[in-house]
């Protein structure tokens, strides 16, 4: 694989310029706006291993710029320096400053501004929840907006902003099945609180272009990454999201000819309009690829089911799996989902296993010390 000591391969700071071939929804009717984006990587001397991630420079939404722009009281004209660079002031906005995300360091910064007895109430030790709730659903234009600062110069008010960070995403592709293309499975951030229509800067980027040109860069996961020997069995639990690694690892084993068995845990709102690649699951399915395929719909029913739900539906055959050697991979949310699937996975060592609690939990590290029990949590 090409690496980023090689000056002619791009990196983060040298990203290439890859041209969008594909912007398509993937949840028709649904209240979740999730798409699948492919990316060209001709002639970059770029490539990947299912695994790794796509590393995304966006720019910023020239309306969100402009709205942020008179809620400061400048023109954006304004001369600024940011790092050794000098350059207009809705220039650095648009591509080089993050401008959205609100943060504790953020307020306190503003409020050697503005001198707000509110903000210095947050910002106490002892109002730790107080300052969460009020971030909620914030962004930078809302302090401005509640607190205006008249007398704030350009250079003062790019002081408040951190440089804008690439975005990480799970690609959801093989090289080997789609050369010289990269594909990305994305949540489209969209929602409206404390009366303003809000988005998500890296994913809005995405959606709202079709054959534009996106600077990017490749980061590599050694830690996730499909078994050496391909005829170990894997187990792998991507709801929404998360799914988009197990596309890459499934294609990598078809087009490579694996042996190894394939087991693929899927969840999300509705099987109608949020089965993210129903139809090449399906396929794989019926072309015996996809060993074993389960669903989990958290709105299809009365009670929600969700992925380890149905890992616990199925768990005896799943210990059996485990128990022969395969890897279990689980990758998307990492503050609930990913904690629930650990919880899973110890009562069924417990269950199966009659296991202790105790050793349920050394069960389960020996695992991960093994790189059998790997994840892509975010």
């Amino acid at each position: 694989m090409s690496t980023s000591t090689d000056p002619s391969v791009p990196t983060k700071d040298n990203p290439y310029t890859s041209k969008l071939l594909v912007n398509r929804l993937m949840t028709e009717g649904s209240d979740k706006e999730t798409r699948h984006f492919e990316l060209s990587l001709k002639d970059s001397g770029l490539d990947y291993f299912p695994g790794d991630s796509l590393g995304i420079l966006p720019t910023n939404c020239e309306g969100v710029v402009n709205d942020l722009l008179s809620a400061v009281g400048l023109n954006g004209n304004e001369s600024v320096e940011i790092g050794e660079s000098n350059m207009l002031l809705n220039e650095a906005l648009l591509n080089r400053l993050a401008c959205t995300v609100l943060s504790k360091i953020q307020i306190k910064k503003f409020n050697e501004f503005a001198g707000s007895k509110k903000l210095s109430d947050l910002l106490q030790v002892t109002n730790k929840d107080a300052l969460v709730e009020y971030m909620w659903g914030r962004e930078l234009i809302d302090l401005f907006l509640e607190f205006p600062q008249s007398e704030l110069s350009a250079q003062d008010f790019v002081g408040l902003l951190r440089t804008m960070p690439p975005r990480l995403y799970s690609i959801a592709s093989s090289l080997s099945a789609h050369p010289e293309e990269v594909h990305l499975t994305v949540a489209i951030v969209r929602y409206e609180e404390h009366g303003r229509k809000r988005k998500g800067v890296c994913s809005s980027y995405l959606a709202e272009r079709v054959g534009d040109t996106i600077p990017c860069y490749l980061h590599p996961n050694k830690n996730f990454k499909l078994p050496e020997d391909s005829s170990t069995p894997i187990i792998m639990v991507g709801p929404g999201t998360g799914i988009a690694p197990f596309r890459a690892f499934i294609e990598e084993r078809q087009v490579t000819g694996s042996k190894g068995k394939n087991w693929l845990f899927f969840g999300d709102r509705s099987q109608n309009t949020d089965y993210l690649y129903g139809n090449e699951w399906e396929f794989y399915q019926k072309d015996g690829i996809l060993n074993k395929l389960d669903l989990a719909w958290s709105r299809d029913q009365q009670e929600k089911v969700y992925v380890q739900h149905k890992m616990i539906e199925k768990k005896a055959e799943l210990w059996i799996w485990l128990q022969n050697g395969a890897t279990f991979y689980v990758c998307g949310d990492a503050s609930r989902m990913a904690k629930d699937v650990d919880h899973a996975l110890r009562t069924i060592a417990q269950d199966e296993g009659s296991m202790s609690e105790e050793d349920a939990a050394a069960w389960l590290k020996g695992l991960q010390r093994e790189k059998r029990y790997l994840k892509d949590v975010y």
